[in-house]
């Protein structure tokens, strides 16, 4: 049986044990292109996905779409990034640091902040438990937010709730995406207004 085969039998066999993940969900007739959202160079923003079908995969494709001359810094907080779902073509620029601990993550977060030969670091907590989250004080966030800003370095942090205390900007996806989304050929990695609300920092 060849591979080609092997994966639409598997797909067959997901959608029938699991029907609602695979149903279409409608998307709006004017949809808001994420690549028309911009950070300023220098500030600390924070993009908060509380459940895990509301298209932080999505986005993360979309950073990883974006034209760059130098790599995109992704701080896998939780180990759990699968390039495979990204493709080679949309990771060659992708400079990625696997961590198991929220520590390891804030510790490189730092590390790329202080040297600031990448534009942009994207560092994903949005799959460490809440608890972890809120034992870390404030005064990491604002001197990560003070690093940012001297060496010009765009910090994305990906979170579960709100929790950084200063931000720029702070993106709240609402979503409800199915696996279908990513399924499409090309994917239509676009978010909604409604979906993705912009808010004041706070």
């Amino acid at each position: 049986m060849s591979a080609l085969l092997e994966i639409d039998e598997l797909r067959r066999e997901l959608r029938e044990k699991f029907p609602a993940a695979h149903r279409p969900t409608p998307l709006p007739e004017e949809p808001q292109a994420a690549s028309s959202l911009t950070f300023e160079r220098g500030s600390i923003n924070e993009v908060v996905s509380s459940q895990p079908n509301q298209g932080m995969a999505l986005f993360i494709s979309e950073l990883l779409s974006q034209e760059c001359d130098l790599p995109l810094a992704l701080i896998d907080g939780r180990d759990s990034f699968d390039p495979g779902s990204h493709g080679n073509l949309k990771c060659r620029q992708l400079f990625w640091i696997r961590c198991r601990e929220i520590s390891q993550a804030i510790q490189c977060t730092d590390l790329l902040l202080r040297d600031g030969n990448l534009p942009r670091v994207l560092l994903d907590l949005h799959l460490t438990p809440a608890r972890e989250l809120k034992r870390l004080p404030t005064s990491i966030w604002h001197r990560l937010r003070n690093q940012a800003r001297e060496s010009g370095t765009t910090l994305l942090t990906l979170t579960p709730q709100p929790l950084l205390p200063s931000v720029k900007q702070r993106l709240s996806l609402t979503g409800n995406f199915s696996l279908d989304h990513l399924e499409r050929h090309p994917p239509r990695l676009k978010f909604q207004e409604k979906s993705l609300a912009q808010r004041a920092a706070l």
